[in-house]
């Protein structure tokens, strides 16, 4: 039971260093492997296409200055994470065995990347401060809606890994998705809360039956939850809030359990997660 691929999204931004802090310290505490997955856009050929539709080319020398433009951002990546299986103590580069961090190459569109690479992944890092803009936003929204990987959100401090967890239980199949991406990380955690908002369980979908989860946490050797239940009418931010009480360094939940539709319209409680600047870092699964 462990994490043995981790991708980590990239796009030379300042959130970068968090992301890759949290691929790197899971990588040395899993004897695993992480891969960067740069993640920026592909100006060139979005100007080369552009010009095409109007009609007009782009001079070499425009071509070129977007080329330098994208290497010095695969460069700025390739530094970061260099700076974090450092402070990780992994090796970095390619090559055989673990732990180790690699930076994979950015051949195509970020979507078309990060889709290639996670059939076989255990888990898609990315930080808080990428969700800052709609290019993160779709690559959170494809990760776990599409293409069906655990993601886990980064914010702040690694270590926090091995604190207190929070699992939202309603018995739902996300949530249930969820708990299993998590067992490895479950696995590290000082104590394990499992809450549940009373306002928003739905017996007639589920049976939200906490003696189920703890008995199947147990068959996984991560030890029982200690059930907490609150109210509210924002079913997400009393979960969230009620984990940050609880001084949680890892949030366990299903994400967009009804449509997207549904959730666009009223919001939901995967809103209320994602929103929180701050917080525990968040592992999601639909």
């Amino acid at each position: 039971m462990s994490l043995k691929r981790i991708l980590a999204l990239a796009s030379g931004g300042a959130g970068d260093l968090t992301a890759l802090a949290f691929a790197a310290h899971l990588a040395g505490q899993h004897d695993s492997v992480a891969e960067v997955v740069p993640v920026f856009p592909d100006s060139a050929a979005d100007m080369i296409a552009l010009g095409m539709t109007l009609g007009a080319t782009l001079s070499p020398e425009a071509v070129e200055e977007l080329a330098a433009a994208e290497r010095e951002l695969q460069d700025r990546v390739t530094e970061s994470a260099r700076q974090a299986a450092n402070e990780a103590d992994v090796v970095f580069g390619p090559g055989h065995g673990a732990p180790r961090m690699a930076v994979l190459t950015r051949g195509l569109r970020p979507a078309l990347a990060l889709a290639r690479q996670t059939a076989l992944a255990d888990l898609v890092v990315l930080a808080q401060a990428g969700l800052g803009s709609g290019a993160g936003r779709e690559l959170l929204s494809q990760a776990l809606l599409g293409d069906r990987a655990p993601v886990l959100i980064a914010r702040g401090d690694p270590d926090r890994l091995t604190g207190a967890t929070a699992i939202a239980w309603d018995a739902s199949p996300q949530a249930g998705r969820a708990v299993r991406a998590a067992l490895p990380l479950l696995a590290m955690a000082s104590s394990i809360h499992v809450l549940q908002c009373v306002t928003g369980l739905d017996p007639r979908q589920a049976d939200p039956d906490l003696d189920l989860l703890n008995r199947y946490l147990k068959l996984h050797g991560v030890g029982v939850g200690v059930a907490t239940l609150v109210e509210g009418a924002d079913e997400g931010e009393a979960l969230i809030a009620a984990a940050e009480g609880l001084q949680a360094g890892l949030f366990v939940a299903g994400a967009w359990g009804h449509s997207r539709l549904r959730q666009t319209v009223f919001g939901g409680a995967t809103r209320s997660f994602l929103r929180r600047a701050e917080g525990p870092s968040l592992l999601l699964a639909h």
